[in-house]
C-alpha cells in the first residue's frame, strides 16, 4: 500500500477508535437506499405478545406467508434497533383503519428522505440500542411476568443478618466463625439462585430497559428542532413514566456499572459473597419494574416507529417508484403502473376493478400468480405502512386474504385437496361477515380431478364475488 494511502487509512482507523460514533454513522450511510440484510431471529416477539389485543386487526399468517411478506419485510428490515425491527414487522402484519395515519407516516417518509441530518440525529440516538440484547425488550414489557423469587422479605432479612454479624466480627472474634458459617450459605444461595441462566439474563435485560429509558430521551430532546415527527412529542410526554422506571431500577444499574470498574470491582464481589447484595438488588429492581413497566410500554412502541420509519424511507429511497394510496369505500381496486417490491426490474401492470372481479388466465411462466400477488401485497402495503408500488393506486378499506399453496401433511392426516377446502371455507365465513374483502387465489381446487375442481372452483368464485373482489 503507498504511503499516503496508509498514513490515510491510520488517520481513519485513529478517529475512528476515538469517536465511535463517527464510525457507526459512516455506515450509516453506506446503508442509506440499500435493501435490509438483518438476521433478526426474534423480529416477531413483539408482534406474537400483542397481536391479541382489542381492536387489532392483523394480516393472517397463511396471506403473510402466501404473499411472500417474510421476504418483503426482510428487504426493508435496515433498522438500527432490534426494538426497530419489532416495530417494523407488527405495523406490516397490522391494519390501519383510518386514512389520516397513512397520509401522515407517508409524509414522514418524504421529510426522511429529503432531510439527511435530520434521519441520522435520529439514528444516532438509536445507536445505543444496536446490540442483539435488546430484542429481549418486548417480552420483559409485554410478556408473561419473571417468575418472583420465593420468599424475598427472608433474602433481605438473612443479607442483614450477615451484613451486621461480619461488623459485629471485628469487635468479637468468636462472631467470625458465625460469619464463616454464613458465608457458606451465602455461596450456596448465589449458586443456586444469583448465577442462574435466568437471573443473568433478567439483569440483563432490565440493563437494556434503561438502554430504551436513555434512547427515548435522547429522542425527545430533538422534538423542538423536528416538530414534524410526532412520535417525538410523544416521547416528551412520556417522560415521568420513563424516569420512575428508571429510578427504581438506579441501584442495581450502578452497581453493575461499579463491577466493572478496578478496583471497586473487588470490594463489589466481596460485598456479593458477604451479604448477597446484588441479589438483594436485583429482587428489589424485578419488584419495582413489574410494578412499573406498563409505562414504558408507550416509549417502546414511539421509539421503535421512529427506527421502522427511517428503515421504510431508506427502502423507498432505493425503490423510487411509489405513490400514497387513496382509499375507497367501495369495493373498487385501481392501480397503474403496479410493482411488485420483490422484483427490481419487474414489467409494470395496471388494473380497474368496479365491482367486479377477475380470472386471470395464460400460459405456464407468463406471470399470473406473480400479477395477483403484486395486486394482494400493493393492497396490504396501503393498509399498514401507508404507501403502494405505483403510479397511482385506489384501494379499497378491507382485509385481504389469500390462498396460493395449499399444505399437505402426513403427520395430521391432511391433504392437499383438504387444506384447500378448509381455507376457501373461511373465505365464505368472512365474505357472509359482509366488508369489502380482497380474495388473492392460486389454482383453486388444484388438488383434485378436473370435473370437480371446475365445478366446485365455479360456485365458490360465484358466491365469493357477490360482494367481494376475488383474484
Amino acid at each position: 500500500m503507498p504511503l499516503p494511502a496508509l498514513l490515510e487509512d491510520v488517520r481513519i482507523r485513529l478517529l475512528d477508535a476515538l469517536f465511535p460514533q463517527r464510525k457507526a454513522l459512516r455506515e450509516l450511510r453506506a446503508r442509506w437506499g440499500r435493501p435490509g440484510d438483518k438476521d433478526n431471529r426474534r423480529a416477531n416477539e413483539y408482534f406474537d405478545l400483542t397481536r391479541d389485543m382489542p381492536g387489532t386487526a392483523c394480516i393472517d399468517d397463511k396471506t403473510w406467508a402466501d404473499l411472500e411478506f417474510p421476504e418483503i419485510f426482510a428487504s426493508m428490515d435496515s433498522t438500527v434497533s432490534p426494538v426497530g425491527s419489532q416495530v417494523l414487522f407488527r405495523q406490516m402484519r397490522e391494519y390501519v383503519a383510518d386514512a389520516d395515519p397513512q397520509a401522515r407516516k407517508y409524509a414522514v417518509y418524504a421529510v426522511l428522505c429529503s432531510n439527511a441530518a435530520a434521519r441520522e440525529a435520529l439514528q444516532k440516538a438509536l445507536l445505543s440500542l444496536q446490540d442483539e440484547r435488546h430484542d429481549r425488550i418486548a417480552e420483559f414489557i409485554f410478556g408473561a411476568l419473571p417468575a418472583p423469587l420465593r420468599h424475598p422479605g427472608l433474602l433481605r432479612s438473612w443479607a442483614l443478618a450477615s451484613l451486621v454479624v461480619l461488623a459485629a466480627a471485628f469487635a468479637w472474634s468468636w462472631l467470625f466463625w458465625v460469619w464463616l458459617a454464613m458465608l457458606l450459605v451465602n455461596v450456596v444461595v448465589l449458586v443456586r439462585i444469583g448465577t442462574t441462566g435466568r437471573t443473568l439474563r433478567d439483569v440483563q435485560t432490565l440493563e437494556a430497559c434503561l438502554h430504551l429509558v436513555k434512547a427515548a430521551d435522547d429522542l425527545a430532546a430533538l422534538h423542538e428542532r423536528h416538530s414534524w415527527l410526532p412520535q417525538l412529542a410523544g416521547l416528551r410526554d412520556e417522560r415521568n413514566n420513563r424516569t420512575r422506571l428508571s429510578r427504581a431500577s438506579g441501584w442495581l444499574i450502578a452497581w453493575l456499572s461499579f463491577e466493572k470498574l478496578f478496583p471497586i470491582s473487588i470490594v463489589a464481589m466481596f460485598l456479593d459473597l458477604a451479604c448477597l447484595a446484588k441479589l438483594v438488588l436485583h429482587v428489589r429492581a424485578m419488584q419495582r419494574f413489574a410494578s412499573l413497566r406498563s409505562g414504558l410500554a408507550a416509549s417502546f412502541a414511539l421509539v421503535g416507529e421512529i427506527d421502522a420509519a427511517v428503515a421504510v424511507a431508506s427502502w423507498l429511497a432505493g425503490h423510487p417508484h411509489h405513490c400514497p394510496p387513496v382509499f375507497t369505500g367501495c369495493a373498487v381496486l385501481d392501480i397503474a403502473d403496479g410493482c411488485h417490491p420483490l422484483l427490481a426490474d419487474g414489467v409494470a401492470n395496471s388494473v380497474r376493478l368496479d365491482g367486479r372481479s377477475a380470472l386471470v388466465t395464460g400460459s405456464n411462466m407468463a406471470g399470473k400468480t406473480t400479477f395477483i400477488k403484486m395486486l394482494g401485497v400493493n393492497a396490504l402495503l396501503a393498509q399498514t405502512l401507508g404507501f403502494c408500488m405505483a403510479s397511482r393506486a385506489a384501494i379499497p378499506h378491507s382485509r385481504v386474504l389469500a390462498s396460493i399453496q395449499a399444505a399437505h401433511s402426513v403427520a395430521s392426516g391432511r391433504s392437499h385437496y383438504f387444506s384447500e377446502v378448509e381455507t376457501i371455507r373461511s373465505f365464505l365465513a368472512q365474505q357472509a361477515r359482509g366488508g369489502c374483502t380482497l380474495f388473492v387465489i392460486d389454482e383453486l381446487f388444484s388438488g383434485t380431478n378436473t370435473v370437480e375442481r371446475v365445478a366446485i372452483a365455479r360456485a365458490v368464485l360465484e358466491a365469493l364475488g357477490r360482494h367481494a373482489l376475488v383474484l
